[in-house]
């Protein structure tokens, strides 16, 4: 299965990117290169990936999201993951990636969160 990426901008430079399918290998590409766009031209200061639908991930897969909270912590800004399925999570754990990264188990967690750091000084 190919991957599918749906993005929507919840307000400005926070963007949440849906995926569903498979992040491996073949499609790695296709997320790294809307995520640098997202970055380069879209200003983001915030990016979730939402990946209740993603069904696998490889090493490039999580490579991007690593690159990403890399790029994205140069310019101030944040990478979140959203409703990470169980197998996705057991891949992350195997490589401690979950520690270094916030993950929401809802949308709703995650607007409450991003909200309350809206207040705070200094916040996302």
């Amino acid at each position: 299965m190919a991957l599918v990426l749906k993005v929507v901008e919840s307000k400005p430079r926070v963007f949440m990117v849906s995926l569903t399918g498979k992040l491996d290998s073949a499609t790695y590409p296709a997320l790294e290169e809307k995520i640098d766009y997202l970055i380069s031209e879209g200003g983001a200061k915030v990016i979730t990936l939402d990946l209740a639908e993603l069904e696998f991930i490889s090493s490039m897969g999580v490579r991007v999201m690593f690159k990403a909270k890399k790029d994205l912590a140069r310019t101030g800004g944040s990478l979140f993951l959203a409703r990470v399925p169980p197998p996705v999570a057991k891949v992350l754990e195997i490589i401690s990636a979950l520690p270094s990264m916030r993950i929401f188990s809802s949308v709703e967690e995650l607007d409450a969160y991003l909200a309350k750091m809206q207040k705070e000084p200094g916040g996302a």
